[in-house]
């Protein structure tokens, strides 16, 4: 495997700076009279890796946004490795040695996986060829570029030539994290970079992180999974409410400490009961469902049942969840919905016998961003408040008003943008959209992805109060904890396939993870014997 040395160009000036890789003096932002960052020093160490936590909200992505050049400060000066960032200048920050590896990938859809990975620089092949081969495109030289350093990350058998937007979210996740990692920074910032991926491709990019700092490059890790952040950090530093509240050692970064400075109190999380047993009718049966990628499966959940779905990235998680929502077509089997033959040939018939989908990408594939949050709010249910296809605008006003009351919106308007709310706000109107549609199956895919800890547990709670109220539910989450937590019960997929079906009684890490490494199917009956 290739090991990227750190940026050794211009941001490399004096050895007296060689330890500090980057730091931020008296840096402000504000926007009218709210300052949203206020940062009196903090210096990123070369062989350090410096995780950053905080609510939504609290400063984390304008921190790197005037680290990466892409917000301008207020006032306050960056330097990296002693050279001064010049404010708003992305392509500064990277020519000093700054790369960042955004949670929202910004990368072109319509364009491959090769072309993504190599924009902005040329291949080596092209930078060692002459004048004439430099003016042309050197696909041949971008394909084995893309490559190396799609395995220098550890992802192996990807088509380069395929365009991005036809890839997993958790594919290109790393792709992002490949493309960052190529630049050959001197300070690799990483925002929320395992949010979306199971623990096999998370330990991955923690390792990666571990590497650069060994090779000498400073990392900035924007986190929201606490056990990953005190797995990995050399100092843990928290915001709240945009100012840095504290600097801690690792042995200071206890979980229940981290959440105490990031929310300024306890967070209960003994108010959020682990399931209780279920015995109720019937929802949804799958017999034998195959699709491309998927199957067969075998599967059924009880109303009033929480059934989590865990497997390595690749798995057949989603496509699960989409197929029985009918936006993958099916190749085989038979589903029923509360004992009738169900097929669904689009989406919206899912939707109108009672199947609700929370997608794992919300930002593409829920959320009208630029639009209000009355419009988000009210997208599933504008047949109800609709009399011969003329919309009721008081009925729509009132519904809106009434789906953000329930989900605990925080807001200023319903016709403020919903791309303005935090993370966790966005993903409640989200479930707002769908509970209101009053569903018999709810299917989540990665329902807390990229919200803080306080979003997490009220998400927990509107799913546990769902459960409550007779709905099933199929959750599919990379994050093992969050299935421990909520769960009664968790089938684990592996290759497409259901290779395990575990009770409550018999869920642990380890379990989960064997199972989703393995061929062999384990169902309760043969974990009983084992």
């Amino acid at each position: 495997m290739t090991t990227n040395a750190p940026h050794s160009g211009a941001g490399q000036a004096t050895e007296a700076a060689a330890e500090a890789a980057a730091v931020l003096r008296a840096v402000k932002k504000s926007y009218g009279p709210v300052t949203v960052l206020d940062i009196p020093e903090l210096e990123l160490k070369r062989g350090q890796i410096t995780c950053v936590v905080g609510e939504n909200g609290a400063g984390k992505s304008t921190l790197m946004g005037v680290l990466s050049g892409t917000v301008s400060p207020t006032t306050g000066e960056i330097t990296i490795a002693g050279r001064s960032l010049h404010p708003g200048r992305p392509d500064h920050a990277k020519a000093l040695g700054v790369s960042m590896v955004a949670q929202e990938f910004p990368l072109v859809g319509g364009l491959s996986v090769a072309e993504n990975l190599l924009l902005g620089r040329h291949t080596r092949a092209t930078q060692n060829a002459g004048l004439l081969r430099r003016a042309l495109f050197d696909r041949a030289g971008t394909r084995r570029e893309a490559r190396r350093l799609l395995q220098d990350v550890g992802v192996e058998g990807v088509d380069v030539d395929r365009p991005v937007a036809q890839l997993p979210v958790p594919l290109r996740q790393m792709i992002e994290i490949a493309k960052g990692w190529g630049n050959r920074p001197l300070v690799l910032v990483l925002d929320e970079p395992t949010s979306s991926l199971g623990p096999v491709e998370a330990g991955k990019v923690l390792d990666l992180a571990r590497r650069h700092t060994a090779d000498g490059g400073a990392v900035l890790f924007i986190g929201h999974r606490l056990d990953e952040v005190r797995d990995i950090a050399d100092r843990v530093v928290v915001l709240r409410g945009g100012r840095l509240v504290a600097d801690l050692t690792p042995e200071e970064a206890t979980e229940e400490r981290m959440i105490r400075e990031m929310v300024g109190s306890e967070l209960a999380r003994s108010d959020i009961a682990p399931p209780a047993s279920v015995e109720s009718r019937t929802v949804l049966v799958a017999r034998g469902l195959t699709a491309d990628g998927l199957g067969p499966v075998d599967l059924e959940l009880r109303a009033g049942e929480i059934v989590g779905v865990a497997g390595l990235m690749g798995s057949g998680r989603s496509r699960l969840l989409h197929s029985i929502m009918g936006a993958q077509p099916r190749t085989g089997g038979e589903v029923e919905l509360n004992g009738k033959r169900f097929h669904p040939r689009h989406p919206a018939e899912a939707v109108a016998a009672g199947v609700g989908l929370v997608p794992e990408d919300r930002k593409e594939q829920s959320l009208l961003l630029q639009h209000p949050v009355r419009w988000n709010a009210t997208l599933a249910t504008l047949r109800r408040d609709s009399w011969r296809g003329v919309l009721s605008p008081k009925g729509d006003k009132d519904r809106s008003r009434q789906i953000v009351e329930d989900l605990g919106v925080r807001m200023h308007s319903q016709e403020q943008p919903v791309g303005s709310l935090s993370g966790g706000n966005q993903q409640k109107v989200v479930f707002g959209r769908w509970l209101h549609t009053d569903p018999d199956l709810l299917l989540l895919d990665e329902p807390t992805r990229g919200v803080d800890v306080g979003a997490k547990a009220e998400i927990y709670h509107l799913i546990d109060k769902a459960a409550q109220h007779g709905l099933a539910v199929l959750v599919a989450s990379s994050e093992l904890e969050e299935l421990l937590w909520i769960c009664h019960r968790i089938v684990v997929m592996a290759h497409g396939r259901i290779v395990a079906d575990l009770q409550r009684e018999q869920f642990s890490k380890e379990r989960i993870m064997t199972a989703a490494a393995g061929t062999q199917p384990l169902t309760a009956s043969t974990e009983a014997t084992a």
